[in-house]
């Protein structure tokens, strides 16, 4: 957040989002994953284009200029999503702040009026701030897309927009002439999943697994976000030996993709792979039907 003693405002950046909390009656602590208790499958986004759409038009993000004294909204600036960034109010009466969307922005302390903007080409977490050197005000923010929301929110992960991970420290001063090189291409691999396989209590099992041990970096109901691999669209989903070289080994756990084989056997790292099967084909069907 930011104040300004001026105004006498507090500026939030304001996060509208819902988590199902589903106790896991069979939860037993593990050396690694997502120890909280909760039954994360239980909770898993279905495959149903009007659940999925209320969520969406649930989750959103803002601006809040709230007066502290009064205890009300004096304004406030909507954004499609949250996740934004953390904020800056200066003296000049400026507040900036970078958003999920890729852009970074000043606004009017006074109203909320957007008076400038800058693609970022990638999204803005980080709160900037301002400095002087040789004689000069400058802005700067470090700007790149990650944490929580991109990784474990599923299809909510993209609200604001397709959003990648391009890290840069932007620095800004008034009258600078510097521009960014071209956007990076936005690809995506094609859904094209094998065919379903595997017992539904197969599948079962894997989505327990899933949600424990990968959906806090895979996403939400295997729905990747774009900072790391989207399971349902790997190469690796038809080959079974080398998913386990992959999950249970640790083959690219230079990559930041650990082994799991302290906490996972071969077969429950198999139902895993059913599970992201299913869901691929489930997503693929449902992408068919224009949902």
């Amino acid at each position: 957040m930011a104040y300004d003693p001026a105004q006498k405002l507090v500026f939030i950046p304001a996060q509208f989002a819902a988590f199902p909390y589903f106790p896991d009656k069979n939860w037993k602590p593990s050396p690694v994953g997502f120890n909280v208790g909760i039954d994360q499958a239980a909770g898993a986004m279905p495959a149903d284009a009007k659940v999925r759409a209320q969520a969406r038009a649930a989750t959103t993000g803002a601006i809040i200029a709230w007066d502290p004294v009064a205890q009300k909204e004096r304004w406030r600036v909507s954004f499609p999503g949250p996740w934004n960034g953390g904020l800056l109010a200066t003296g000049g009466g400026l507040l900036f702040q970078g958003n999920a969307k890729g852009t970074f922005a000043a606004y009017s302390i006074r109203d909320g009026k957007e008076l400038w903007s800058f693609p970022a080409q990638t999204g803005v977490v980080a709160a900037p701030v301002t400095f002087m050197a040789g004689g000069e005000q400058y802005v700067a923010v470090l700007a790149g897309w990650g944490g929580v929301w991109p990784l474990a929110t599923g299809i909510l992960a993209e609200k604001s927009g397709p959003v990648r991970n391009v890290s840069r420290l932007l620095v800004f001063k008034i009258g600078g002439k510097a521009s960014l090189p071209p956007a990076p291409a936005l690809n995506e691999l094609p859904l094209d999943p094998p065919a379903l396989a595997g017992t539904p209590a197969q599948v079962a099992e894997g989505a327990q697994h899933f949600g424990r041990y990968c959906n806090v970096c895979h996403g939400d109901a295997a729905i990747g976000g774009g900072v790391v691999p989207d399971l349902r669209r790997s190469g690796f989903l038809a080959d079974p030996k080398s998913w386990q070289m992959i999950v249970h080994d640790g083959a690219l756990k230079d990559n930041g993709m650990i082994a799991w084989s302290p906490v996972l056997t071969p077969a429950q790292i198999e139902t895993i792979r059913l599970y992201v099967i299913k869901r691929a084909n489930e997503d693929k069907a449902l992408a068919a039907q224009g949902g």
